[in-house]
């Protein structure tokens, strides 16, 4: 399994010979990335912030251009001359900047983070790595990478064994869109000392049905927000329209704030998790 797993990544070094000049990052998780290894220099455009950047990384995010709040039209990617992208999974779509095969037939590179849809950290410190690689900045991606692991493995140490149930949802829809259980989302939220009630659905996010979810009857419910939709319209929709409003969590108001950015494969995660758990189980870090 290793050298299978050791040998993709052999054949995808090959793809990437050329070092990006002129990057383009669509998920405010690859930003962040992006700039805590110091690619700031190759990187013309970023789009798809979910919130404002992390101030330690400020200085270096504001000599970029911000392209667009979502995903830009084609036009205006490539009017800045792009050889590279990297994001959400959906900026390969045909509606957004089109497949991965046009991408590159006209020069621009595409990596999509392998942990968008596996919730083991490895994976995550893999495309850290393999990022570092593309971009020639392997020690500085060494580094993050054991940063990241010596604030996660102190905040196993203090973690309660005695795990809460939780429910991540964005409500709004008919159908509840919740975490799944693939996906970094998932571990971390494991981490902060939490069960996911929909750690079933094999995917970072899908829809369940509000049924199950009465009958897991979550002790807490997360509530990602991200720029688009109003965080107090969810909570509201939940207390006053959705089928569980009235469930023991929401009538109690264990609702508790995450931050979209902080539950996908970025360097936000240790915070997160530590928040999640102050939340849920009362400690301080």
């Amino acid at each position: 399994m290793k050298k299978i797993f050791l040998l993709i990544f052999l054949i995808e070094n090959l793809v990437f010979a050329k070092t990006p000049q002129r990057a383009v990052s669509i998920s405010h998780f690859t930003t962040e990335i992006l700039l805590s290894i110091g690619a700031e220099n190759q990187m013309v455009g970023t789009a798809y912030l979910d919130m404002p950047i992390l101030p330690e990384l400020k200085d270096r995010f504001e000599k970029i251009p911000i392209l667009s709040d979502k995903f830009p039209t084609k036009e205006l990617f490539y009017s800045v001359r792009p050889d590279f992208v990297t994001g959400w999974e959906g900026l390969v779509k045909s509606r957004n900047l089109g497949p991965k095969k046009e991408l590159e037939e006209n020069g621009v590179q595409v990596y999509i983070f392998k942990s968008l849809n596996d919730e083991r950290i490895e994976v995550l410190y893999s495309d850290i790595l393999e990022l570092g690689k593309i971009f020639k900045l392997e020690k500085n991606a060494r580094e993050l990478v054991e940063k990241i692991k010596k604030e996660l493995s102190e905040i196993k140490k203090k973690v309660p064994k005695q795990k809460k149930k939780v429910l991540v949802c964005d409500p709004g829809d008919d159908q509840p869109f919740v975490l799944g259980g693939k996906g970094i989302g998932n571990y971390i939220i494991e981490l902060a000392g939490a069960e996911n009630v929909t750690a079933e659905i094999n995917k970072a996010w899908g829809y369940s049905t509000w049924e199950k979810i009465i009958v897991s009857n979550p002790e807490y419910i997360l509530i990602p927000d991200y720029e688009g939709r109003d965080y107090e319209e969810k909570v509201k929709y939940l207390k006053n329209e959705s089928p569980i409003k009235d469930l023991k969590a929401i009538k109690e108001n264990k609702i508790i704030k995450i931050d979209l950015a902080g539950i996908s494969p970025g360097v936000r995660i240790s915070t997160e998790a530590k928040k999640i758990a102050e939340k849920l189980h009362g400690i301080k870090f």
